[in-house]
């Protein structure tokens, strides 16, 4: 270890582009496990810029659980409001279940069950089929994973839920979704971009792999700010460890496209943290999915919105 940061040559996950004039530092993930294998490493720091390790030295109450505990909690183990997270999750799925758009069964010449009365008056169409399902879409859903500093438990907490609700809706409407947390800020003439995948389009949605990054503080202010420590960056970034980019920059610089979703902070989404259901209406007004999917409007019992 030489004190200066990793490279790309020695870490496969980091790619460095741009000029002298804007460099980015781009850290990429294909999911939680990928973290905790490159944190585990203890990747070398770059003392030239951070004089103090603020992933190790910030306080319990601020940054949450110490550096290690939060490395390990990348697999499994967070549990913090867990339970109320479920609870929570469950009170929308009963909403959504309610705007779930059930297959018809229909009479054919083939099928999965015979219709017995029209077998016997020998029809041709003497079997039952369910109606068959559009070819599913692919849906790339982007997550901020940092906010302001003022933001509450009970934002972040509601953020997540509705988050992974919106998932399951896509689901329901035929979508395949691709779910990703990044973060993006910059420092002078230097970008740091880190994404991490949390679902492939197809794979099982896991809410329990899902809610630490998602949730939990420490994931921010420990293991977000433990990567950007081995960064090779050469500005100042060590006092305030850089500043988050607003959304027109991000999807900019990201190249994220209008048909992706884009979900930012808690604010920015209008998340208050004081009523799932408020939050949940206006988390999915903002993005304006209306005409796309069911959007069920949960402050109303699950009266469908269009």
């Amino acid at each position: 270890m030489n004190g200066t940061g990793v490279s790309p040559e020695e870490c496969r996950f980091l790619e460095i582009s741009g000029s002298k004039n804007l460099r980015q530092f781009k850290m990429s993930f294909n999911s939680i496990g990928e973290v905790q294998t490159f944190l585990m490493a203890d990747p070398d720091i770059n003392t030239n810029i951070f004089y103090e390790q603020k992933s190790r030295t910030a306080s319990e109450s601020f940054a949450g659980a110490p550096l290690e505990d939060a490395i390990n909690y990348c697999i499994g183990g967070y549990s913090d409001r867990y339970d109320q997270f479920l609870s929570l999750s469950k009170q929308l799925e009963a909403v959504n279940k309610k705007n779930v758009k059930v297959r018809k069964t229909i009479t054919s010449f083939v099928g999965q069950r015979p219709n017995v009365p029209a077998y016997i008056a020998e029809a041709p169409k003497n079997m039952y089929r369910l109606e068959r399902t559009e070819e599913k879409k692919l849906k790339r859903i982007w997550m901020k994973v940092t906010y302001e500093a003022t933001t509450n438990e009970d934002q972040i907490l509601n953020r997540g839920i509705i988050a992974l609700n919106l998932i399951k809706l896509l689901e329901m409407n035929n979508y395949m979704v691709d779910f990703r947390l990044f973060e993006l800020c910059s420092f002078e003439r230097e970008l740091f971009r880190c994404e991490i995948e949390l679902k492939k389009p197809g794979q099982m949605l896991y809410p329990r792999l899902c809610y630490y990054p998602m949730c939990g503080k420490a994931f921010v202010r420990r293991i977000l700010c433990r990567i950007k420590e081995s960064m090779p960056f050469e500005c100042g970034w060590g006092m305030g460890y850089g500043v988050v980019l607003n959304e027109e920059h991000t999807r900019r610089i990201m190249e994220i496209k209008d048909s992706d979703i884009y979900i930012g902070s808690p604010s920015e989404m209008n998340i208050t943290g004081e009523n799932i259901y408020t939050d949940a209406d206006t988390f999915l007004k903002k993005l304006n999915l209306d005409g796309k999917i069911r959007v069920p409007a949960y402050s109303d019992g699950g009266i469908t919105n269009g």
